[in-house]
C-alpha cells in the first residue's frame, strides 16, 4: 500500500510538525510507502497532478482546513483515488459534516488502516470551480471576505465581523432557473449546498445528502435576533422551524443576480458574479470511512 500525505502548514495558523513526525512513524511502522507533499501557495494544485501521476498511491490524505481539501478535488476525482481529510484549519465545516471529529493522530490511524469508502457528489459551478461542501453568496460570503482582510483570526475577530454584516444586512434580488422551475427571488444570502452544516454545526440545509445526486439552495430571505436564537438551536434540534428560510432542489441551475456579488465556496471567497450556472457531479469523489 502507499500513501501520499498532502499537508498545509499554514491552515489555521497551526503547528503540524508533531503531526508530521507522527504520521511519518505510523506508516513507517505499517510498512507503508509513503511521500509527504507540504503546500507553498505555489503551483500546488499542478504539482500534486504531478505527484499522483509519478507515484500512484492509494491512499491520499490531506491536512489542512475546507480550502485546502477544495483546492485539491480535480486532481483527487480525476485520478479516482481513496481521500482521507484530517481538519486542522480555520473553516473546518467538513469535519462537521462528515463526522471527522477524533483527534488528528486517531483520524490518520483510522484512515492508515480504512479499507471502505463512499462517494461523494461535488458541485460545478460556472465549469471553473468546484464545491465539495457549501458555496454561498451574501452575507455569509461577506463575512468571510471581511475576515480574510482582518489581521486578527479566532472566535473574537468572527464574532465582530458577523455582527458588523447582521447589523447591515442588505436583501438582494435573484432569479433561479433549474431544470424544472423558475423562481424569482430576494434574500440576504443564496447558498449552494451539497453538504448540510456550516462548521459550528448549525444546519442550513436539512434535506440534503452528499451522496444523493442533488444539491440545495438555501434562500435567507431574512434574518433577525430570532431567527439567530432559533439558527442556535438548531444545532441541538434540528426539527427547529425557521420561516426565513427556503429549500429549493436541483441537479442543475442558472443564478442571475440584479448585480454583481461575492461567491465564496468551501471557505474561500472567488470574486463577484452576475451569473452563475450550477451542476451536480455525482458520486466524483472516493472518500474513505
Amino acid at each position: 500500500m502507499s500513501i501520499l500525505l498532502v499537508i498545509n502548514p499554514v491552515s489555521g495558523s497551526k503547528n503540524k510538525s508533531d503531526f508530521i513526525v507522527f504520521a511519518k512513524e505510523s506508516m513507517s511502522k505499517a510498512g507503508v510507502e509513503y511521500r509527504v507533499f507540504k503546500t507553498s501557495g505555489t503551483n500546488d494544485c499542478s504539482q500534486l497532478q504531478e505527484l499522483i501521476s509519478e507515484f500512484s498511491p492509494d491512499k491520499v490524505v490531506i491536512v489542512g482546513g475546507d480550502g485546502t481539501l477544495n483546492m485539491f478535488l480535480k486532481p483527487l476525482m480525476d485520478n479516482k483515488v481513496n481521500v482521507g481529510f484530517i481538519p486542522m484549519g480555520s473553516a473546518n465545516g467538513m469535519a462537521e459534516e462528515l463526522d471527522l471529529q477524533d483527534n488528528p493522530r486517531v483520524l490518520f490511524q483510522k484512515f492508515l488502516e480504512s479499507t471502505s469508502q463512499k462517494t461523494l457528489d461535488v458541485i460545478s459551478i460556472n465549469n471553473s470551480y468546484l464545491c465539495l461542501h457549501l458555496a454561498d453568496i451574501g452575507a455569509n460570503a461577506n463575512l468571510v471576505a471581511n475576515y480574510e482582510k482582518d489581521g486578527g483570526r479566532g472566535m473574537f475577530t468572527y464574532a465582530k465581523h458577523f455582527w458588523t454584516e447582521f447589523r447591515n444586512l442588505q436583501p438582494f434580488e435573484f432569479e433561479i432557473k433549474t431544470e424544472q422551475m423558475e423562481y424569482e427571488r430576494k434574500g440576504v444570502m443564496l447558498a449552494i449546498c451539497n453538504g448540510r452544516k456550516y462548521g459550528t454545526g448549525i444546519p442550513l440545509n436539512t434535506i440534503g445528502k452528499m451522496d444523493d445526486g442533488f444539491f440545495e439552495f438555501v434562500v435567507v430571505k431574512a434574518m433577525d435576533f430570532t431567527d439567530l436564537i432559533k439558527a442556535a438551536l438548531s444545532k441541538f434540534d434540528e426539527n427547529q422551524q425557521n420561516q426565513n428560510l427556503e429549500t429549493i432542489q436541483a441537479k442543475s441551475a442558472t443564478v442571475k443576480l440584479k448585480s454583481p456579488r461575492l461567491l465564496q465556496i468551501d471557505g474561500e471567497v472567488i470574486e463577484k458574479f452576475e451569473e452563475l450556472q450550477i451542476e451536480i457531479i455525482p458520486k466524483a469523489l472516493k472518500f474513505m470511512i
